[in-house]
């Protein structure tokens, strides 16, 4: 009988640990939906993003944070930030920054937390108000509201998946706003999909909202990054004139401008390394998005 009870204890407990996991793992991977807005539109995009290769910064181990822009995810790029996770805490710091805590999973209910997530608008202090759980394809998981008396937008925290916004992007959409909108789709673990968000059909998006279906061919278009001259090169397949914006990762205006020959170069010696976005908007509306990693 003795011996009955203790396999008893160990599989429940087993089943608790099976949903206590962790976020820094390098078994998973997320797909975020983010909003870039503009005046006039919005480009929506989808970012993967992953952790991998141990680092050590002011004698703390971190993990390298990475990111995919394509549907595929056939080619990876160093974010330029860090993340690492001690005693259910996890840390995130950007490349030239301090180390911020964007959570905390030793919480209980009416406790209260400050959170300094770098990418953060700025601190703020979140209390858990309330727990319930969401359906995963490995069972159900708990899912943490935390809120502050001051903001109307709650954050939701997942077990081992992370903030509703996404992994990185923990407290971001507490302080509101339309722009630099970020959602989170889906998360995977040893490449099996464990959570897909119940809004959204897929876990890859790319579109333009400007009150237009349309969308322009792949062909309408070339982009290419001269990297001897940190430049980038555009080539229309028309002389039709047309808006050309060009935004990085973020979601922040690089630049603007109306193109009326059928090539365009645009100098990045002064701006960072990174992902960045061209969309070109032709008179009628049509549109399309590509993006180009400059080094």
């Amino acid at each position: 009988m003795k011996n009955k009870v203790i396999i008893l204890v160990l599989m429940l407990t087993g089943s608790l640990l099976a949903h206590t996991q962790e976020i820094v793992d390098n078994e998973k991977l997320w797909s975020i939906l983010t909003g870039h807005c503009q005046p006039e539109y919005t480009v929506y995009t989808t970012s993967f993003f992953k952790f991998d290769n141990d680092t050590i910064i002011d004698g703390k181990l971190y993990q390298m944070v990475f990111i995919s822009e394509d549907e595929f995810q056939e080619e990876w790029f160093f974010y330029g930030s860090f993340i690492r996770e001690e005693t259910k805490k996890v840390y995130y710091r950007e490349y030239y920054g301090e180390e911020g805590l964007i959570y905390d999973f030793n919480l209980q209910l009416g406790d209260t937390v400050v959170l300094n997530n770098p990418r953060a608008a700025a601190e703020v202090t979140l209390t858990l108000t309330e727990i319930d759980s969401v359906e995963t394809t490995d069972g159900y998981r708990e899912r943490w509201k935390l809120t502050n008396d001051e903001f109307e937008i709650p954050e939701y925290w997942i077990e081992g998946i992370g903030s509703m916004a996404g992994v990185i992007n923990s407290t971001t959409e507490v302080f509101g706003g339309l722009c630099g909108t970020y959602i989170l789709l889906c998360e995977e673990e040893n490449e099996n999909t464990i959570y897909q968000n119940p809004q959204y059909e897929y876990c890859y998006y790319l579109l333009l909202d400007d009150g237009h279906d349309i969308e322009i061919e792949e062909s309408s278009f070339n982009v290419v990054y001269r990297q001897s001259v940190k430049q980038i090169d555009i080539a229309f397949n028309t002389s039709e004139e047309c808006l050309v914006v060009i935004t990085n990762i973020q979601g922040q205006l690089v630049a603007k401008m109306q193109s009326i020959d059928t090539h365009f170069s645009f100098p990045l010696r002064n701006k960072n390394t990174g992902l960045y976005i061209i969309t070109v908007i032709q008179n009628n509306g049509n549109h399309i998005s590509k993006k180009i990693m400059v080094y």
